[in-house]
């Protein structure tokens, strides 16, 4: 079997597919930036050489894709590697949106193992069940979370499309909510079958409308021409979730459509739903600071931040609730700039401390700052804090007893969160 090099193995897709490669009989092998740096040397012996998408855009030059193309070592993103290698002849039940994707495949995932049907799956977040981000199953099976980012997605064509949602997101690469749209219009016209999807969401709408519009001799070669279509945003959960929030209960609407359309027992799905109790940092209780307690969540979009802190309030309706918000990328807070003062503005909690911006991959060229977020929101609840010192020094003085505080965003905040702890 060949060898296959992950390089940025850490990343949370990246490191499933390494995983279910290495099941499949691949020899692998992997490095990344964070943790023991790239060397061209990584490349002795290698076959396939798996990439992050943002590697070729960010970093074109890099030591090892430059010797990985001397060497005539094939280049795939692990998106392409997973596409090509990992979902051949499977049954592919690809879940996507720009939120929930994650939860929803998490609760797909954990349907079709507690109904003995041995997925394999390809998850963006840990599944505590599991203490992984994947599952190496037996059958045809196989579940993968699908990103639209880069159009990531576009490297696979499966039998079931699940759509939970769309929005403007990752302006760094899509130009507009339009190229959005064109980035999942080709994914739906990919699938072989099914489309379950939250048709109450209006840019759903308008992309099935232009999908069922195309004609046949624009399909793909490996699609019938007829996909049918189901809108599981009428199907109403009419028993109780663990997970908190109106929108885990349009994911559970989702999961309990692909359940019927595999002839999964209706009870069985029940019971499986209802006993999810989430994926890492998605509302995830991490531990209790000086008797209070702690969530990380991964919500880095304002629609994000907006409904988790909704569902928060939900859950404690009468508790004092702190949330420290780390925005994710330049591009992304400047894009959206309007939308996080609108959502800020309104959030139902009671203090909010915004933190520097994550670059990830990007360079501050001083376009847009979180100071200049909280001085837009202008409203005494939300405070900028500069460090992590600050911040503690904060929490110190003024948290109390019975006090909630949640950690957000996509960058290191989850680490900061958990180095509190200790």
């Amino acid at each position: 079997m060949a060898k296959v090099h992950f390089m940025g193995i850490a990343g949370s897709g990246a490191s499933a597919a390494a995983a279910i490669a290495k099941a499949d009989g691949f020899e692998v092998t992997g490095c990344d930036l964070a943790l023991d740096g790239h060397n061209p040397k990584h490349m002795e012996g290698v076959d396939i050489l798996a990439i992050t998408p943002a590697v070729t855009s960010f970093d074109p030059n890099n030591p090892e894709l430059e010797e990985a193309r001397k060497l005539g070592i094939e280049v795939l993103t692990w998106q392409q590697f997973s596409g090509k290698y990992l979902l051949n002849e499977k049954f592919v039940i690809a879940v996507t949106g720009t939120h929930g994707k994650s939860t929803t495949t998490a609760m797909i995932a954990k349907l079709l193992e507690d109904a003995n049907l041995d997925p394999t799956v390809l998850l963006g977040a840990t599944l505590p069940e599991w203490k992984a981000n994947h599952r190496a199953g037996k059958s045809k099976y196989f579940v993968i979370e699908a990103d639209e980012a880069y159009d990531s997605f576009l490297n696979y064509r499966p039998d079931i499309s699940v759509v939970t949602n769309i929005e403007m997101d990752h302006p760094e690469y899509f130009k507009d909510l339009d190229a959005v749209k064109r980035s999942f219009e080709k994914f739906l016209l990919q699938t072989k079958s099914t489309v379950v999807a939250n048709i109450s969401d209006p840019n759903i709408a308008d992309v099935i409308k232009v999908v069922m519009k195309t004609p046949n001799n624009q399909l793909s070669s490996d699609r019938s021409t007829f996909v049918q279509f189901l809108d599981y945003s009428k199907n109403e959960i009419n028993f109780p979730l663990k997970l908190p929030g109106d929108f885990n209960k349009l994911n559970a609407a989702a999961a309990f459509q692909v359940g019927l359309l595999l002839n999964i027992n209706p009870e069985v799905i029940k019971e499986s739903l209802s006993n999810l109790t989430g994926v890492g940092r998605r509302f995830e209780k991490i531990g209790n600071y000086k008797g209070r307690e702690v969530y990380s969540d991964f919500g880095h979009h304002p629609t994000e931040v907006k409904t988790t802190m909704e569902a928060a309030r939900e859950k404690f309706p009468d508790k004092y609730i702190w949330l420290i918000f780390q925005p994710h990328m330049f591009s992304r807070t400047k894009a959206l700039f309007k939308e996080f003062v609108e959502v800020l503005k309104h959030l139902p909690v009671n203090q909010v401390l915004i933190m520097d911006i994550y670059p990830s991959r990007e360079v501050d060229t001083g376009s847009v700052s979180s100071k200049e977020l909280v001085d837009a929101v202008d409203n005494n609840k939300v405070d900028y804090i500069s460090d992590v010192e600050e911040l503690k020094e904060i929490l110190n003085k003024e948290i109390r007893p019975g006090d909630i505080i949640f950690f957000m965003g996509a960058g290191d905040i989850d680490k900061i969160a958990r180095e509190l702890l200790s």
